[in-house]
Order: structure tokens, then sequence, then C-alpha cells
């Protein structure tokens, strides 16, 4: 099961969706989770359709000029079994042909300024509890001098409560894989 995680920063322009597109067929994804789409869940619905046709979709609008969650997944790999979300974050509850089990995927946009609260909030949800629960996004943390913001490496405002949150809950971090930029 291949999942690509990708924080658009909008999907209206054309060499955007052209990336989006090669990446799709060049690495077999199954699930694709989209941040900051920018727009509304039925504009991201006409681009999903062009790009992927009969993939199944779910998508929360954009509030303003910030946010908008979708996530899209491949039925001939994915059986969705349930659909939720709130304001910044948007899950699912599947079954993977590929690895034979259920599993709940959660896609965070974490705004900057409301990081703690957002997290505070959705670890109190009982649909965040199982070790089957994955979750990615733009969590807009950092765990420290290894992740770099633009040019340079900083130490986050909420890096000790990040870290003590991982180690808490028993998640797991896993490194991301860079990709070419598109």
């Amino acid at each position: 099961m291949k999942c690509l995680s990708y924080n658009c920063r909008g999907l209206a322009s054309a060499p955007k969706k052209l990336a989006l597109k090669r990446l799709i067929e060049t690495e077999s994804i199954d699930i694709i989770m989209l941040q900051e789409t920018l727009c509304s869940a039925e504009q991201i619905s006409k681009t999903f359709q062009a790009l992927t046709p009969g993939w199944s979709f779910i998508a929360l609008d954009a509030a303003g000029r910030s946010g908008g969650l979708a996530i899209r997944t491949n039925p001939r790999s994915i059986r969705v079994d349930a659909t939720w979300g709130g304001t910044g974050y948007l899950g699912l509850d599947f079954f993977s042909a590929d690895l034979g089990m259920e599993l709940r995927m959660v896609n965070v946009y974490g705004l900057c300024n409301h990081r703690k609260k957002l997290w505070q909030r959705l670890l109190h949800l009982s649909l965040m509890e199982g070790d089957k629960t994955i979750i990615g996004g733009d969590l807009n943390f950092s765990l420290g001098f290894r992740e770099s913001w633009g040019s340079t490496a900083l130490i986050d405002s909420i890096t000790d409560y990040m870290t003590n949150l991982l180690e808490q809950t028993s998640f797991v971090d896993i490194p991301m894989q860079k990709l070419l930029p598109t």
C-alpha cells in the first residue's frame, strides 16, 4: 500500500495538477491525502475526477484563504468503510487489500497558530485510539534541528510538546521520503 501526502497549497494551477498526475501514475499510489487545497470540496472533486477517474473521494472545504483537506482512494486496493472529519482533520476507516487488514487514516492540516489545541482535541477523540491508526498531512510542527523550515533549521515553539506527545501516545515518527520537487 502506497500513500501520498501532499500539501498542495492550492490545486488550481495546471503544473500542480500535472505533477500530481505524474506521481499517481509513476508511483502506483493507493491513497492520496491533500492538505491546503484552498478550495471547496466540489472544486477539488472535479480536479480529482479528471486525474483519477473512478476513485473514491472525501473532502472538507477550505475556510477562507487556508485549509481544505481531501483524501482519494483507489477502489482496486482500498475499500472505504467509514469517513469522518472536523476542523483541521479528515479521516477514514478502510480495508487494504495489499495488507489484508483494516486500518484508520487521519489527514491533518495543523494551522500554525492553533496546533496544540488541534492535537489536544484530536487525541480526545475515540477515533484516534488503536494501534492501526496512520496520521499524515501537514502537521506544522518539527521535532528538532533535523527538520528544516525553509532554508534553515529551527526549533519549533512546541517541539517539546510534540516530542512528549509522540512518547506518551506510542506514535511512531516515520521520516519523510522526499520526492523530486515539482
